[in-house]
């Protein structure tokens, strides 16, 4: 049986494994290697598209290659998971393995990424239109605000 070398490689030197959901300052670098495990030195100084992606779900970032690597931080709040690695540059492409993973834990706190956060907004308006739908609209466009009779529950006290 022959061994196999990737072609491309990536190699994490800074960072962990593990970052806290809502970490979005813990910088990660990854070395851009060939086949040899090597620097690629054409590569220097150019600019590189790194996509974080879980399941369906994929972040964004670029970054100048410097010293045969890239560094990033997340920047947004990502849900909890295992994210997969790929670098582009240059024409190469260097995805990640096993060990070049990044895996969101959650945070105790209750973070909500981006996404859901305008998920509840968008609930909140639908509700507030619902609200509003069956109450009449005084001349100036305004709803007016429904009182109920308060001489009537006051006189049915006094019974």
């Amino acid at each position: 049986m022959a061994y196999v070398l990737n072609s491309t490689n990536l190699e994490q030197v800074d960072g962990g494994f593990l970052v806290k959901q809502g970490d979005v300052a813990s910088t990660f670098t990854f070395s851009l290697l060939d086949e040899n495990h090597e620097p690629i030195p054409q590569l220097e100084g150019q600019e590189a598209s790194i996509t974080l992606t879980r399941g369906q779900e994929q972040l964004r970032k670029t970054a100048v290659v410097t010293n045969g690597a890239v560094s990033f931080n997340l920047g947004v709040i990502l849900p909890a998971g295992l994210y997969r690695i790929e670098v582009s540059v240059g024409g190469y492409t260097f995805p990640s393995d096993e060990s070049t993973q990044i895996r969101i834990t959650k945070s105790d706190k209750n973070l909500v990424t981006e996404e859901v956060h305008a998920l509840k907004e968008l609930d909140i308006a639908e509700e507030v239109k619902k609200q509003l739908a069956g109450r009449s609209a005084g001349s100036d466009g305004t709803v007016g605000q429904e009182f109920p009779d308060l001489l009537f529950y006051y006189n049915l006290g006094k019974v």
